[in-house]
């Protein structure tokens, strides 16, 4: 991807490095060699320099001593704070997007969005896709969660803290029963929201997070300490 040189164009500097750290292609430790993302994203140093600073607010690259900026590693116990406040907000949209069905309020499009998510998800896992997929429509299925709940400082507040959540799904992920078991929750789900079912939904939001949290705990404190 090449990126016009230009101040207005920062963002897209700023979300290429957000992707390529969220989906592993720039990984946890990593040095960040500026002249050579200017390079590949056809750019000068100048935007890598804002974006990076952008990143670095954002916890993910950090300075390193005499290597600069590297990716920031991932902290298993910061992970666990930040999935025990995703379960908080995910019960919470979970009950209102299956109370909006029920009231009848929740619009076709964001119905047949989370259908569709699912359906993605599925048809990912099945096919056998790269894990990077993976992470994406596991992603896109929580997101239209969020939009069928209608509420959107809830999504907005997640959109900041989804790369850091990527990157800890990429090893979580990774584990083969994992995305199985997972998308067969998401069904599950599923099936309760579009239903109206605001008890159940929101039950099993919270088992499926907490499931996800321990997992998530499990194996990026297995994966550090091998790094080590």
């Amino acid at each position: 991807m090449t990126i016009e040189d230009t101040s207005p164009f920062i963002d897209q500097v700023f979300e290429q490095l957000l992707t390529s750290i969220a989906l592993g292609t720039l990984k946890p430790g990593q040095r960040i060699r500026q002249a050579e993302l200017a390079a590949e994203l056809s750019v000068s140093r100048q935007p890598i320099s804002h974006a990076l600073q952008l990143l670095k607010h954002e916890g993910l690259v950090q300075d390193s001593g005499r290597q600069g900026l590297v990716v920031s590693p991932i902290d298993p116990d910061y992970m666990k704070q930040m999935y025990q406040a995703r379960k908080a907000l995910e019960v919470t949209v979970a009950g209102l997007a299956a109370q909006r069905v029920a009231d009848r309020i929740a619009t076709p499009e964001q119905v047949m969005a989370l259908k569709a998510a699912l359906m993605e998800g599925k048809r990912a896992y099945a096919s056998g896709e790269p894990l990077a997929n993976l992470v994406r429509a596991d992603l896109e299925f929580h997101r239209a969660i969020y939009r069928l709940s209608g509420n959107h400082v809830i999504e907005q507040m997640m959109n900041t803290r989804w790369a850091h959540l990527m990157r800890s799904m990429l090893i979580v992920l990774d584990e083969p029963e994992t995305p199985g078991r997972a998308w067969e929750e998401h069904e599950e789900l599923t099936e309760y929201l579009l239903s109206g079912n605001v008890l159940e939904g929101s039950d099993l939001a919270a088992r499926h997070m907490q499931r996800a949290s321990n997992d998530m705990y499990r194996r990026l404190t297995k994966f550090t300490e091998s790094a080590d």
